[in-house]
């Protein structure tokens, strides 16, 4: 590798340092439930009911303060949003899938009779 080539990895080296220290700058304000609900652009009730049935799971997306309230853990917060898309896209697809969807009997007689075309 010549002298120029290293130039150029050291800068984009030092670039990416910076663009990580703003990111972590900008995710520590997601701790408090409001900065998580902006960020997710939900209500904060959204978020509680996120906690309340296991959207949100206690120890890797939030944990309790002294006071009871859940702080939220910012890299798992980003990690949970990245990961959406794909849990979104899996239950698109479920859904396109009529041979898994489950019927009632009448209704599953009625549906095989049923030529499509």
């Amino acid at each position: 590798m010549n002298e120029s080539s290293e130039k150029i990895l050291y800068l984009i080296l030092k670039k990416l340092e910076e663009q990580e220290e703003l990111l972590m700058l900008s995710i520590s304000a997601l701790t408090t439930k409001k900065e998580v609900a902006r960020f997710f652009n939900k209500s904060e009730r959204t978020i509680d009911n996120w906690i309340d049935n296991g959207t949100f799971k206690e120890g890797v997306e939030y944990s309790r303060n002294g006071k009871g309230k859940p702080e939220f853990i910012p890299s798992a917060i980003l990690n949970h949003r990245r990961n959406m898309g794909n849990i979104k896209s899996s239950k698109q697809n479920n859904k396109n899938d009529d041979s898994e969807k489950i019927y009632h009997p009448s209704v599953k007689n009625i549906i095989q009779g049923l030529t499509i075309g």
